[in-house]
């Protein structure tokens, strides 16, 4: 058995980027997984106030939780669009916090080495979950006496554009749970066709019919969307659907030892060159 953290900028990033493997993690593997989202996710709108869309969003965040069968969703409230002007010190001991509480084995978040990252919040979110996971083991990081010092052993970063990621995970099985999971963030969906439309219009290209696309409408093209995306992933590996990961083990205990001790669920699918 193993624990599995996973932490994120806003509501809907789980789901985007790895709910697949997550469903498979909890499902097949019977793990218990946790999510921490670090921002309240209040610009993820063009339509509702901030007082609207942090309630909503929360709200979608628990159901899609619930899809998913995540053990818990956990929200840090930090102002959606401004986790740079937090010191990353904060945020870190708040993700080692939760680490050493819910003791996770494997730690999922955004990728702090891969380029092209245009969000601010996902760039400190890598950074910040990246030295939490290297330091958990440590005593003097972390509120002192909160919880016992405890050691994450893997972690799979994702990216948009992602970089030396070999692990592709088949969610061939799991690709339809991932879409309802994501669905249940009904605010970002809005956020998503209105943010086409704007694009639409300054290049010049009439999309009113997605301006006033039905929800039935708006949800089906966002699933053949996904469909397409992570067919794209799995196209490589002969999967019918995939998520790409870079995965990595923490930790010195292999190397001193001169043997593998620890056993991946998913094995990297491509030798690096």
């Amino acid at each position: 058995m193993k624990n599995i953290l996973v932490v994120v900028a806003h509501g809907d990033d789980m789901e985007f980027m790895c709910a697949g493997t997550i469903y498979r993690w909890v499902h097949e593997f019977e793990y218990s997984v946790y999510e921490l989202i670090l921002t309240d996710n209040r610009r993820g709108t063009y339509r509702l106030k901030d007082s609207e869309i942090v309630v909503l969003s929360k709200q979608e965040a628990i159901d899609a939780g619930n899809v998913l069968g995540l053990k818990e969703v956990r929200f840090a409230n930090f102002v959606d669009g401004e986790l740079e002007d937090i010191p990353r010190k904060h945020i870190r001991n708040i993700i080692i916090d939760m680490i050493r509480e819910v003791k996770a084995n494997i730690v999922l978040s955004w990728d702090p080495f891969a380029h092209g990252e245009d969000h601010p919040d996902h760039r400190v979110t890598a950074l910040a979950t990246y030295e939490a996971t290297s330091f958990c083991s440590n005593p003097n990081f972390g509120t002192p006496g909160l919880y016992l010092p405890h050691f994450v052993s893997e972690a799979y970063w994702f990216a948009k554009k992602p970089e030396n990621a070999y692990t592709f995970v088949d969610i061939t099985e799991t690709v339809e749970k991932k879409i309802e999971a994501l669905l249940k963030h009904e605010t970002q969906m809005d956020l998503t066709f209105d943010s086409l439309v704007l694009e639409a219009k300054t290049l010049g290209i009439n999309l009113s019919g997605l301006e006033s696309a039905e929800k039935e409408m708006r949800n089906q093209l966002i699933a053949d969307a996904i469909r397409k995306y992570t067919a794209e992933k799995g196209k490589e590996l002969g999967y019918k659907h995939a998520e790409q990961f870079r995965y990595e083990k923490l930790g010195m205990l292999e190397m001193v030892l001169g043997q593998e001790i620890i056993k991946p669920d998913f094995p990297p699918s491509i030798q690096a060159d």
